[in-house]
């Protein structure tokens, strides 16, 4: 049996670690997106545009697309990539994915994705919702700055 007072110190250290990772703003940048399954109209956040190294207060930056994500994902990245979004498409949940940008700046930046298919009742899914962010904080500009042409269909 654990006694009162190892139970509340372990309690103690607990809520202590909660709280300041709940309140403590994680490294890096950090976006939100959305893209219409139906009209294929991609939304990004400011964090988003961030992320693919353009400046947010540019409006518009530059104009969502599928076409400019999978651009900017590093060649390496692209296939598990294409895989984890056809997965979503294909068999709903949510899709989860470490991957790299390469930005518009020559920043790499290593990201973290989470993506989910907003479904209207009955009426199927509409939308893919969801977010990013970055796991460092900002990336170095070690990569070229522009990307070679590759012919990638964007996912179905």
């Amino acid at each position: 049996m654990v006694s009162k007072t190892r139970a509340s110190v372990d309690d103690d250290a607990l809520t202590a670690i909660h709280i300041r990772e709940h309140t403590e703003p994680p490294a890096g940048i950090k976006g939100g997106f959305r893209l219409s399954l139906v009209s294929g109209q991609w939304w990004w956040s400011p964090g988003v545009f961030e992320l693919h190294g353009f400046d947010p207060a540019a409006r518009p930056p530059a104009r969502p697309s599928t076409r400019l994500l999978l651009a900017r994902r590093h060649p390496a990245d692209r296939g598990a990539f294409i895989a984890a979004w056809r997965h979503l498409l294909t068999d709903g949940g949510v899709a989860a994915i470490r991957y790299r940008i390469i930005g518009i700046d020559g920043r790499v930046r290593p990201v973290f994705v989470m993506a989910y298919l907003d479904e209207i009742t009955g009426r199927g899914p509409r939308f893919v919702t969801g977010m990013m962010q970055s796991e460092d904080a900002g990336g170095a500009p070690t990569e070229p700055r522009s990307l070679p042409q590759q012919n990638v269909d964007p996912p179905a």
